[in-house]
């Protein structure tokens, strides 16, 4: 039997990137292609012309999957997200697609607050763009959700048969998130905040509450891009990377990992606490739910709650042996659920299904079970 050759687009956006980035080396091992979707390239024709840059981004997006698709024939195609692969119907029509993401643009939208996006006002543009994503989803062969909650949006909000989803979570590099060795607590416990975004990831709700009822009980330390001042108890820390050494340093030296987030799709930075073997205490929002064992890994509270994280925080700010048990039980979760090489092999699997299930025919089958899909 001939060994298949796919090709894997992946986005490069925060979080999907470091889902992109824990895969890749698996795939590439296998001696698939392999084609970053940054939606940018410094210097570039398309970025010295005129023009919003968001639309010159969709431009070159477009451009750096034809220019990949264009190399070789694959037998079968691999998108994180669907969004490189909505300018693509044709491509996903020729070959036999898996689609994997953490959120659909249905998903989105009902976060549009909390994300400051904007939900186009026009009728005729938002019935375009579903009727876009739509199709992409049906000229799929499978449409895989990074949870639960986005493998039913679609199912629910864009009709595609249930039989053609799946859910497989991202996962972690667990040579690089090592449990590292902690002895007996000593001094007060350190609470770590990881959030770009600090508003949308409650950085101000668990400011707010550390100010009141934990100062001189517990150190917190804030990750994030956004201008926060230092005070008594509180580190500010700017210009991490993700992965990076003086990140991962943040992880061991911490006692708690705490994102009371008011919007989300899932929680990467939740599942690498969980693998330093941190307690976690995060807002049940989107998919998160599928990543915490409420009372057994963390706790799960309702978002913007100060009352819930305040009592979620009391337990584990003074009980050091709790603290321990549940970051043990997280640690376990991510090496059963969580790790990226079964992702990957779990992945590469499911498309090779795909493939061999692909319908013969060419091009006129697939276009045809497509129209009746989509009707």
């Amino acid at each position: 039997m001939t060994a298949h050759h796919y090709c894997f687009f992946a986005e490069r956006q925060v979080g999907i990137g470091s889902a992109a980035q824990a895969i890749e080396p698996y795939v590439r091992a296998a001696g698939h292609t392999w084609c970053d979707v940054t939606y940018v390239e410094e210097g570039g024709l398309i970025e010295r012309l005129p023009g919003p840059k968001r639309g010159k981004g969709t431009l070159r997006g477009f451009v750096q999957v034809a220019r990949t698709l264009r190399r070789r024939r694959y037998d079968g195609l691999f998108f994180l997200t669907h969004n490189p692969a909505v300018f693509h119907p044709w491509a996903l029509m020729r070959f036999p697609t898996l689609l994997w993401t953490d959120v659909t643009p249905a998903q989105l939208d009902g976060q549009a607050e909390q994300y400051g996006h904007t939900v186009d006002r026009a009728e005729v543009v938002r019935r375009l763009k579903r009727a876009a994503v739509r199709s992409t989803f049906h000229r799929a062969r499978l449409v895989v959700g990074w949870s639960r909650w986005a493998r039913r949006s679609f199912v629910d909000d864009y009709g595609v048969a249930e039989a053609r989803t799946r859910v497989v979570p991202p996962g972690i590099d667990l040579a690089r998130w090592r449990l590292p060795e902690r002895g007996p607590s000593e001094g007060l416990p350190r609470l770590l905040f990881v959030g770009g975004d600090f508003e949308r990831k409650g950085g101000r709700l668990l400011l707010e509450v550390f100010r009141e009822h934990f100062r001189g009980r517990a150190e917190l330390d804030l990750v994030t891009r956004d201008p926060v001042a230092e005070e008594p108890g509180v580190r500010v820390h700017r210009g991490l990377t993700a992965g990076s050494e003086a990140l991962l340093e943040l992880y061991r030296a911490a006692s708690a990992f705490v994102l009371p987030t008011q919007g989300d799709c899932f929680s990467i930075a939740s599942l690498e606490a969980m693998a330093m073997g941190l307690p976690v205490v995060v807002s049940d929002v989107g998919g998160i739910s599928d990543i915490v064992e409420v009372e057994r890994s963390g706790f799960l509270m309702p978002p913007r709650d100060g009352r819930a994280l305040r009592e979620a925080l009391e337990r584990l700010a003074g009980d050091g042996n709790l603290r321990q048990q549940l970051g043990h039980r997280g640690r376990a979760l991510v090496e059963e659920k969580f790790d990226a090489s079964r992702s990957a092999d779990t992945l590469m699997s499911l498309l090779r299904q795909a493939v061999d299930s692909a319908p013969e025919g060419g091009a006129e089958t697939a276009r045809s079970a497509v129209l009746r899909a989509s009707r």
